[in-house]
């Protein structure tokens, strides 16, 4: 193959039928060669390890494709090949004219599932994962209805609320590379009927309403406030970004918090005041007062001046609970043997024997164990409940 390997990457499962050897790599190829020219093959160049040939039949099954794993077919020729980027594929290796195309059989996500919420409206739930594919599925009929692929894995996900889009089909997704794309269903209308069944995937699309880069590093978290007029956004870049919400999201500026941003959480309508709290991975929670645009100058840079926060760091108190238990069990050994002394004494006194003079030992104590706060803290975990 012109100084060319097999395949592009690793090859993964490879079989011998019918004098051919068939090779299956991750490049999303499969290809048969003729057995007997490679088991009689000889270098002409003694320094050389390469072996040129032309593969007998060559099959293309998809350019993102990564096949790891084929299962044959005791009926026919077809085979059921596993692709690592999440699909089950159906393959023909009989190699003619007639010979059917690939078939995408199933589609899964290819890893942990990153960001994941469920409608307000319907029987609808968004997930993503850094396979970059955003999908919509109908968990009632147990199936995918809609799917889209990006340039950068997503890392969360949420459903707008019915305040901010009234069909219930937009959808904010995070990614990466700290873009944040809004993304609404191409069908919102048949979200109205919450227990009619969904038509084919192809029926319902993913349509691109507005991306926009606030962060420089993976998006975690995103929240829209109360009145849904703002929208708050929390990356691991340790900044919170906020946008004015409309027709098109403009940027109002961002605020630097002391840590990588695991959540964000917006006062409910019965506070007085419209507030946000940002919790860190570092253990630091701050609040601080929902920004108004005609509050804040923009010249040289979006971050917002003179914002008042508060701030409180959660802190492990494990080290100090053990010392305090050791302070504990000191004293009661201390209590103890002070009784049994006081009891001695009490029982010579009774017999009318001479109670000694006993100076008291002074036992050298170990030192209680240090009180230790460890870095990096524990993650700060988040639950809210009505």
């Amino acid at each position: 193959m012109e100084g060319r390997s097999c395949h592009v990457g690793v090859v993964q499962p490879f079989t011998l039928e019918d004098g051919q050897l068939m090779t299956i790599g991750a490049d999303g190829a499969v290809r048969s060669w003729d057995f007997e020219k490679i088991n009689m093959a000889t270098m002409s160049d003694s320094s050389s390890h390469w072996f040129e040939l032309e593969p007998i039949n060559e099959l293309l099954v998809g350019y993102n494709v990564c096949l790891t794993s084929v299962v044959h077919s005791v009926l026919n020729v077809s085979v059921a090949s596993q692709d690592s980027n999440g699909s089950i594929w159906k393959l023909d290796l009989s190699f003619t004219n007639t010979a059917a195309d690939p078939e995408c059989l199933f589609s899964f996500h290819a890893g942990a599932i990153q960001g994941m919420d469920v409608s307000t409206k319907s029987h609808l739930m968004a997930t993503t994962t850094l396979d970059r594919s955003v999908r919509v599925f109908d968990f009632v009929a147990n199936k995918e209805v809609g799917m889209s692929h990006f340039n950068q894995g997503g890392t969360m996900v949420c459903w707008a609320p019915l305040l901010v889009n009234q069909s219930g089909g937009l959808l904010v997704a995070g990614f990466e590379d700290g873009v944040v794309r809004l993304l609404e269903l191409f069908n919102p209308q048949e979200l109205q009927d919450v227990t009619k069944s969904w038509g084919p995937m192809m029926d319902v699309e993913l349509r691109l309403n507005q991306a926009f880069k606030p962060h420089n590093a993976p998006v975690t978290a995103v929240a829209y406030d109360r009145n849904g007029e703002i929208l708050a956004t929390g990356s691991l870049d340790c900044t919170v970004f906020f946008f004015t919400v409309g027709e098109k999201y403009s940027p109002i500026g961002f605020i630097p918090v002391p840590g990588p941003v695991k959540s964000l959480e917006w006062s409910p309508d019965f506070h007085s005041e419209n507030r946000l709290l940002i919790l860190c991975q570092t253990g630091h929670a701050v609040e601080v007062p929902c920004p108004e645009m005609e509050d804040h100058e923009l010249t040289k840079t979006f971050q917002l001046q003179n914002v008042s926060r508060r701030t409180f760091r959660f802190k492990s108190i494990k080290s100090k609970i053990k010392r305090d238990e050791e302070i504990r069990r000191r004293q009661a050994v201390k209590d103890k043997k002070r009784k049994e002394r006081e009891e001695k004494i009490k029982e010579l006194k009774k017999a009318g024997l001479m109670v000694p003079d006993e100076e008291e030992e002074e036992e050298e104590e170990e030192e209680l164990p240090p009180i230790i706060i460890p870095s990096p803290p524990s993650p700060l975990c988040f639950h809210k409940s009505d």
